[in-house]
């Protein structure tokens, strides 16, 4: 950076030395006293005035085509050497003087990306065996019913599957390198994690031993899990972290006080009731020559105590069948799946067809058995009745869901409809149970009934209705297979642990973008769009995103629609931002915050705080200034140019999760360059990108013509 001051005092000094050996010159050729001499002072004033401007069209030209085109050149040696990607271009300077050095230069470049691919192959060739068992290990986790998470001893999540998501509830909160107990309690945990430590000390080699059930609640005590903790140890015995699955029993609390009033009312309640009424029987039993008075009010005590005692019995077993109930494994089930598999299933019937008729809905219950108990049903009324033709309709009612199987013909009977219901469900099944165990088992007693439609008649089950809404969009899926682990987080540093002292490769970082509706925000512009992604160990998670869409509460001007697309009408059902910060607060957590201008975005986020009761308190990193410290004020540092440099695909420019995940790559690329120049810690890249603030500002302060706020904004 000091190439072009120096030069400039060189040529500076050439042209004052020419310039005092010429008047030398002059005055010891022309002799004193003649007529020349008192024009000399004209001609060494224009022989300077030519001198300087020679030098300024050398300084000019040497600057043009010899140090400008160096500079550029050497920035991009540098940023080749220092960038471990094997695409990384060098950007050769179209007018120059420096002959064949270019392209010397260019196909030594050619020769290191080369080298870099073939290493780049070797390596990926000598994992094919170990990603091939990471994707079988990604594989099982992804399907297991069980959440399962993996921590490092500083209780840092460090591995999670989709399960763990979806139980815990709060997919924001979790992460890899978010502390543990924002999602679940602490004191279970540490409690068994010191059991299990103190085991592992006293020389315990069975794995078994290095396990231990627990119960906890979620961090805001909405939820309550049923874990197992084992212990994880290295090649030299030590516990480096602890894996954890948990199991929701929280629906398995309500049960446990059904099952608790059943036994309540079987030694308490009844005791009392049915001890009046041994009480009474044997009084009259011993006194047969009782008064008739007497005997009637003895028999008034029989008649009400019977009563009480058939109403609980009633009630108890009501309780019990709910009790029940709750215990078989269940699930919701669609109608019309059931329906497609009871076709399969009669396939063996050529003659009798099975049709969905209207909307089919969802119910609660164990599909196998459901769709063995319908496959018996309409067997058994083929048989009965000859008919061969059936309609399956789900009907919406008020607590269940009603299957009606139709078909032409005279509804069953109430006592062959009885007789069904101790025949077993399949005859080829081992051990198969009762057509009345399975319907029982769902809460349901169908019935046959006339239909609506003339000379049709039905048989409706009343089944459960599901857990989830009937009519309601598709969840958003996560990704297939998101990058949900992360084993080299078990390995924690040791020493100073303060912010500044961190390594940069040991930091998590969320990359963030707004979008707005214009770009003042002292003027009443809002945002409409935030987005964020999480770095973790130099990768981009691409499971771990954010991406919410605000209503402003005004209207959206044409040109802010241009750039971002997002219209009135997208953000007319949307949260506003005093609810959607707090989501992002809770997903960034106290992770240092990156993005492209960061002063920009901030600066809105920032206006914003005091609405939605958050503190954006985190550290802040900006990938604009980084880039400035790294290749200097010369090259373009926009985020067009930028990823067109570093050879990073842009998908979705000008929407906040497009530019979120563009920028994110960026500073991937951008760490590995501060990493190869020295800069090794969080300390010293923010005191080196401030001083690179100030040399920009500075540089802005002397520019002829501003930038603009919409170039600032890229």
């Amino acid at each position: 950076m000091q190439q072009r001051p120096f030069v400039t005092w060189v040529l500076l000094g050439i042209v004052a030395a020419a310039l005092a050996i010429l008047t030398l010159a002059v005055y010891s050729v022309v002799p004193e006293g003649s007529g020349m001499r008192e024009q000399l002072p004209m001609v060494i004033t224009l022989a300077g005035v030519g001198l300087v401007g020679v030098g300024l069209v050398g300084w000019f030209l040497l600057e043009r085509l010899l140090m400008r085109p160096t500079r550029k050149l050497s920035r991009g040696v540098r940023a080749l050497l220092e960038s471990r990607q094997a695409d990384q271009e060098i950007i050769l300077p179209r007018h120059h003087a420096l002959g064949d050095l270019t392209k010397a230069v260019e196909a030594l470049a050619d020769a290191l990306r080369k080298s870099r691919r073939e290493t780049r192959k070797a390596m990926q060739s000598a994992t094919a065996e170990l990603s091939e068992q990471k994707t079988w290990l990604e594989t099982i986790l992804q399907g297991l019913s069980e959440g399962v998470l993996v921590c490092n001893r500083q209780h840092q999540v460090m591995l999670y599957n989709r399960a763990a998501v979806s139980i815990l509830g709060h997919p924001e909160a979790i992460g890899l390198g978010r502390p543990l107990f924002n999602v679940l309690s602490s004191p279970p945990v540490q409690h068994t994690l010191e059991r299990l430590e103190r085991r592992h000390g006293g020389d315990v080699d069975l794995p078994a031993e290095l396990s231990a059930p627990f119960v906890c609640t979620s961090a805001d005590a909405q939820r309550m899990f049923h874990g197992r903790m084992a212990l994880i140890q290295n090649s030299q015995g030590q516990i480096t972290g602890y894996l954890i699955t948990l199991v929701d029993i929280s629906s398995d609390l309500s049960r446990l006080a059904q099952g608790d009033a059943v036994r309540r009312a079987l030694t308490r309640d009844l005791r009392g009731v049915v001890g009046n009424l041994r009480a009474a029987a044997e009084t009259v039993a011993s006194y047969p020559e009782m008064k008739p008075d007497e005997r009637r009010s003895f028999d008034e005590v029989i008649r009400s105590e019977s009563e009480k005692l058939s109403e609980q019995i009633d009630d108890l077993a009501h309780q019990i069948r709910g009790y029940n109930l709750g215990r078989w494994p269940m699930a919701d089930v669609f109608v019309g799946d059931l329906v497609n598999c009871l076709q399969q299933r009669l396939k063996d019937l050529p003659d009798v067809r099975v049709t969905l008729v209207g909307l089919p809905l969802w119910v609660h219950g164990d599909s196998l058995s459901l769709m063995l108990a319908m496959d018996c049903l309409v067997r058994r009324i083929h048989e009965y009745t000859g008919a061969t033709t059936y309609d399956v309709e789900a009907l919406l009612g008020d607590r269940r869901v009603y299957v009606d199987i139709s078909w032409a013909g005279d509804p069953i009977p109430t006592s062959e409809l009885n007789r069904w219901m101790e025949s077993p469900c399949a005859d080829d099944e081992v051990g198969a149970q009762r057509l009345g165990d399975a319907l029982e088992r769902h809460g349901c007693e169908p019935w046959s009934q006339s239909a609506k439609r003339e000379g049709y008649a039905l048989l409706r089950l009343p089944l459960m209705a599901s857990h989830r809404p009937q009519f309601m969009q598709e969840e958003e899926r996560l990704p297939a297979r998101p990058e949900f682990y992360d084993f080299g987080l078990m390995q924690e540093y040791a020493g100073d642990k303060t912010l500044a002292a961190k390594k940069l490769a040991e930091l998590s970082f969320v990359v963030f973008d707004c979008e707005m509706t214009g770009l003042n925000p002292e003027g009443g512009d809002e945002i409409i769009s935030i987005a964020g992604v999480r770095v973790v160990k130099g990768r981009v998670l691409t499971g771990e995103t954010f991406d919410r869409v605000i209503n402003p509460g005004r209207p959206i001007p044409p040109g802010s629609i241009r750039f971002h697309g997002i219209t009135d009408e997208d953000v007319q059902d949307k949260p506003p931002v005093e609810v959607v910060l707090p989501q992002f607060k809770s997903f960034a957590g106290d992770d240092v915050l990156v993005a492209h201008n960061a002063a920009f975005d901030m600066k809105f986020v920032s206006m914003k705080e005091r609405e939605a009761g958050v503190t954006f308190d985190n550290p802040v990193l900006d990938t604009l200034l980084l880039s400035a410290l790294l290749d200097g004020d010369e090259e373009d540092h926009s985020l067009d140019a930028l990823c067109d440099r570093y050879g990073i695909a842009i998908t979705g420019r000008h929407t906040a999760l497009g530019d979120t995940l563009a920028t994110a790559e960026l500073l991937v690329r951008i760490i590995e360059r501060l990493e190869a120049q020295g800069y090794r810690t969080f300390g010293e890249v923010m005191k080196a990108s401030h001083m690179a603030a100030e040399l920009r500002h500075r540089s802005a302060v002397f520019s002829a013509s501003g930038e603009g706020m919409e170039s600032a904004r890229s």
